[in-house]
């Protein structure tokens, strides 16, 4: 089997643009600093965990600084996602190359084993899936395209993951899944994970202190 490539998803942390869920209890400012780190460290821990290519698939262009400065800094290559819904731009960048894994960045504190554990699925033959807590999932890897994995899905709904896996037990793909997470869209999944988490916890103590204490603004 060929060395599996890493595809990596993610949206420009512009303020007002990500991470909006996040307000009221962050202004607009903060919300795409914290999604900047999450970019950042997904980048750094994809880079020392995954065996084999890393791109970034970014959204909806190049243009921001920190794309260039992580590519050049950690020699991965930069891609914009394609024009479609989640499951197009999932599809598309898995077409570049098999067998190959997607993620987004909401996961920063996706354990570097359930990288490595992915790595080795693929390179074995296997499909992986990584639930997350919300209902959807934050890894999708595949030996050959599956394009019914797609299709008619309900992107960001609850039942995401739940339809996917029974997708793929219909279609007989072998399935390695991984421990589920929880991904960093609302206020109160990055004080769950921060609790836990230490590089996020440090990075709010140091650089936006005055969202741990207190009520929502």
């Amino acid at each position: 089997m060929p060395t599996p490539a890493l595809h990596l998803l993610t949206k420009a942390p512009v303020a007002g643009q990500v991470k909006t869920r996040l307000l009221p209890h962050c202004s607009a400012e903060e919300a795409a600093d914290i999604a900047a780190w999450c970019i950042e460290y997904t980048v750094r821990l994809a880079k020392s965990a995954w065996s084999g290519p890393i791109n970034l698939h970014v959204w909806p262009g190049p243009q921001h600084p920190i794309f260039s400065t992580l590519c050049q800094s950690l020699d991965i290559e930069l891609q914009v996602q394609a024009v479609g819904d989640l499951g197009a731009k999932m599809h598309a960048a898995l077409e570049t190359a098999y067998p190959g894994g997607v993620m987004g960045c909401d996961v920063p504190h996706c354990p570097p084993q359930a990288l490595i554990d992915a790595n080795l699925a693929l390179r074995e033959g296997r499909c992986v899936l990584g639930p997350s807590h919300d209902g959807g999932y934050y890894f999708l890897g595949l030996t050959r395209p599956q394009p019914a994995l797609f299709e008619d899905m309900p992107w960001g709904l609850s039942s995401v993951y739940r339809t996917t896996l029974a997708t793929a037990q219909r279609l007989g793909i072998d399935l390695f899944v991984l421990p589920e997470l929880i991904d960093l869209d609302l206020w109160d999944d990055v004080e769950r994970v921060r609790r836990q988490f230490r590089p996020l916890r440090d990075f709010l103590a140091n650089r936006h202190p005055q969202l741990l204490a207190g009520p929502p603004r």
